[in-house]
């Protein structure tokens, strides 16, 4: 697992590990300007949400949706695997949920992020997330 630093992406990481890194930074930030530089307009979303709209438009959506939901949007970027033109990678974001949009209590969400480049432009993203909330001491 690669963990990059900002000053050291260029010599740590292969050219498809740090753009799927900045992608998924962007993603998670609900930086929709440096995304749209990284992503193909087609964009094919196969983890969309029912009614999110395709392509760049889409993915611009659920970028600041996914920014909006919870606090953490400056979480480390860990890169899994890069092969070729496709990379795996995980953020664990842990903070207490905006808005009512995941319970109230602080815990994390984890997202695995499969990403599949043309060229130097996203052109297909898999996504799965799971909810991790602290253990309830009280049970004990």
């Amino acid at each position: 697992m690669v963990r990059p630093r900002a000053d050291l992406e260029d010599c740590l990481m292969s050219p498809s590990a740090v753009r799927s890194a900045q992608v998924v930074r962007a993603l998670v930030a609900g930086d929709v300007l440096a995304l749209q530089a990284l992503v193909h307009p087609d964009v094919i979303d196969h983890s969309a949400t029912p009614g999110q709209p395709d392509g760049w438009a889409g993915l611009r959506e659920r970028a600041m949706t996914m920014c909006a939901a919870v606090h953490d949007s400056a979480a480390p970027v860990d890169v899994l695997c890069a092969d070729g033109d496709t990379a795996m990678c995980r953020v664990q974001l842990v903070g207490v949920p905006r808005r009512g949009s995941l319970a109230p209590q602080p815990g994390s969400l984890v997202v695995v992020f499969v990403l599949r480049f043309e060229g130097d432009l996203l052109r297909e993203l898999w996504t799965s997330t799971d909810v991790r909330l602290p253990a309830d001491v009280s049970l004990a």
